[in-house]
């Protein structure tokens, strides 16, 4: 009996299991990890013997499965008992695709046992699911290694999900309400009182989690809201792989670019991000339209160089028209007419809020990387205690990573309040 993952590092996942939402108890990051590891010894060893009703593994073959720590071990054990517990919905991403499955736990039933003093498992599965979930017909395939490098549930779920579309023509999921969303990525049941706004939602769970995917996976996942009226009603996403290294062929990335985009001021994570997003053709010439924007000096100075250079590359940055305003088209030549601009008081408020602005950031990013070790070090577990981060910056902080985009919005404003005793408005 194979107690060990033999197989390769493509996971056949069945669709229906991949938009699980719980309608009792919750699901979690370790716990989903733990559940894609058990599907597989289960559907290894029912290769071996196809007549196999239970399956069992070593606890330590699991959470070697996902590159789970030992201080995982407790935590684990203590999900076993929820997988047979919690009543899961079961969806595919896409509305009716695959069997119909009726909510049902996510094993039919599980036990722990010690054999020479090593922990155990034994579990098996409903019999109206185990053919499909052992030799999934529509499936997504996902990668091993990707599923171990996840944090958190709401990013693992979005990569299962998005997983699915990666090869489909449009590269774009199903459309869902973006409530449907809410217990999906959060792994949480969704009460009929819960009040959720979308804005919070976004905020804490939907960026994070497109963040993370396009962190650490294969894929690049953006999310596109689609609005009735003013509200954002359904959300879907688009799906593309990373370039990756083929033949001989350098690193897919151009070098030269992201030593340009910083000499522009992106950071050098945005900068790798976006050249992996959007290509390195797409992403060279949004550089060459900042430059030369940044190259305008009687243009208003840009607020964010990080935002513009996105709005760019999504084909939101207002073109130059073909024929600008104050010139004149003749049949050689365009020559420019003299059109009296009257001054414009809110025009130039704005400007001089958006200078002090530029000012304050530039002021604050001297200072606090002008602070000494231990004194940074303080400042940034003051500010763990006192701001609601997201997981995704947390991650970036215990990484070392303060000075991340993801971060420094929030240690500006924070060392802001601690040295001026006031907020930043």
């Amino acid at each position: 009996m194979t107690s060990e993952l033999q197989s390769s590092d493509k996971v056949k996942k069945h669709v229906a299991t991949l938009a699980m939402v719980p309608q009792s108890g919750a699901i979690t990051r370790i716990g989903r990890q733990a559940y894609t590891v058990m599907m597989l010894l289960a559907s290894e060893q029912a290769a071996a013997d196809p007549a196999r009703v239970e399956f069992r593994a070593p606890l330590s073959s699991v959470l070697r499965g996902f590159d789970g720590s030992d201080g995982s071990t407790a935590e684990l054990k203590k999900h076993l008992k929820s997988m047979v517990t919690h009543v899961i919905d079961w969806q595919s991403p896409s509305g009716g695709e695959g069997a119909s499955w009726t909510a049902s736990a996510l094993v039919a039933q599980v036990s722990l046992f010690k054999v020479n003093n090593e922990n155990w498992i034994e579990w098996a599965y409903a019999p109206k699911m185990k053919a499909e979930i052992l030799s999934p017909t529509l499936y997504a395939q996902i990668q091993l290694s990707t599923v171990s490098k996840f944090r958190t549930h709401a990013g693992l779920a979005l990569y299962e999900i998005c997983a699915r579309y990666k090869d489909n023509p449009s590269h774009l999921t199903a459309k869902q309400k973006w409530q449907w969303w809410v217990s999906v990525l959060s792994g949480k049941p969704l009460s009929k009182e819960s009040k959720t706004e979308f804005r919070f939602f976004n905020r804490d769970t939907l960026k994070p989690a497109v963040e993370e995917v396009n962190e650490v996976s294969e894929l690049v996942v953006t999310a596109k809201e689609i609005k009735v009226g003013r509200s954002v009603e359904f959300l879907q996403f688009e799906v593309h792989l990373k370039p990756s290294p083929t033949g001989a062929a350098p690193s897919p990335v151009d070098i030269g670019q992201l030593k340009r985009a910083k000499e522009l001021g992106i950071d050098p994570e945005v900068a790798e991000e976006l050249f992996f997003r959007h290509g390195q053709l797409k992403f060279g010439k949004a550089l060459e339209r900042l430059s030369s924007r940044l190259a305008l000096t009687d243009a208003r100075p840009i607020a964010s160089r990080h935002a513009y250079l996105k709005s760019i590359l999504i084909g939101r940055a207002i073109e130059e028209p073909a024929n600008p305003v104050g010139t004149r088209v003749s049949d050689s030549t365009v020559e420019p007419m003299e059109v009296p601009v009257k001054a414009s008081p809110a025009l130039k408020q704005l400007d001089e809020l958006n200078q002090a602005h530029s000012e304050r950031i530039a002021l604050l990013r001297v200072e606090i990387a002008a602070l000494g070790a231990e004194e940074l070090a303080a400042l940034i577990d003051e500010m763990k205690l006192n701001v609601k981060l997201t997981e995704a910056s947390l991650r970036r902080l215990n990484d070392g990573k303060w000075d991340s985009p993801v971060v420094m919005g929030d240690l500006m404003r924070f060392y802001w309040k601690k040295s001026r005793g006031c907020d930043w408005s």
